[in-house]
């Protein structure tokens, strides 16, 4: 094996293991279902609560029943994103700040595509939706 190769590997495998994303990493906390039966998930170790703000940030797993398709046309099975919940009565939103696309169930198989979403507006709670009961969740 080369010289060049090795460094390659190393520095892929550094890479992945230290990735933020990895789903080795992440310990998924089911929330609840939708009425079509996808899934949804947050990562309870990078779930934040600021009390001065009425925020709360957390990375959520959607994991879909039936395949979807991803932004840039490639099937996907699941969502990863980082979203934030603005908790105030009256002023009920959200703003998803990334979304990452997984080929599997669960954040499993290999990444299709993903977005940088930080640039994107706040959207509000519409009430009796899936939004609604994850804002209820994370703002109780």
């Amino acid at each position: 094996m080369s010289a060049t190769f090795k460094s390659c590997f190393i520095y892929c495998l550094t890479v992945f293991l230290i990735n933020p994303l990895n789903q080795a990493q992440a310990k998924w906390v089911f929330i609840s279902n939708d009425n079509v039966g996808n899934a949804y998930y947050y990562d309870e170790s990078k779930t934040v609560k600021n009390t001065a703000t009425n925020e709360v940030s957390t990375w959520q797993l959607i994991s879909y029943s039936e395949a979807l398709t991803a932004p840039n046309g490639a099937p996907t099975q699941s969502i990863i994103q980082d979203i934030s919940y603005f908790c105030v009565t009256g002023y009920e939103s959200y703003k998803q700040f990334y979304i990452g696309y997984y080929s599997g169930s669960g954040g499993s198989g290999v990444s299709v595509d993903q977005l940088n979403t930080a640039d994107s507006a706040w959207d509000r709670v519409i009430p009796d939706t899936m939004s609604y009961v994850l804002f209820q969740f994370f703002c109780k």
